[in-house]
């Protein structure tokens, strides 16, 4: 019996090690990203292993509706860098700085601007 528990134990403490939950040395992983200010959007997106993201998402903007996508990385100190593209043409930036669980910056795209907020999911 005693066996059986620390069987348990240890595959249940191996699996607890693995989650993503713990993993909080990295970037890496799914993020929500919310724009404030003269547009108010919200995103959600994957952070890849290298650090790098691409999303895409239809927004209404002035009675028109326009594909934004938000593509950039995030450097290993948390800066965060991207361009901001609609109508197929780079419109603007993101930046500002990620921990491993929140962040905070600035975004404009020429005719809005404001600030964003970013959580990990």
């Amino acid at each position: 019996m005693k066996l059986r528990i620390i069987f348990f134990l240890f595959v249940s403490l191996a699996f607890l090690s693995s989650c993503s939950l713990f993993n909080k040395d990295s970037f890496e992983g799914k993020w929500e990203l919310k724009l404030n200010g003269d547009l108010t959007e919200v995103f959600e997106f994957d952070i890849s292993a290298n650090n790098d993201f691409s999303f895409s998402k239809d927004v209404f903007f002035q009675g028109n509706s326009y594909e934004v996508t938000i593509k950039g990385n995030v450097t290993k100190e948390g800066k965060l860098l991207a361009d901001l593209f609609a109508l197929g043409q780079k419109m603007g930036f993101v930046e500002g700085t990620l921990s491993y669980d929140n962040g905070t910056g600035k975004w404009d795209a020429s005719y809005a601007r404001g600030n964003w907020t970013a959580i990990r999911k």
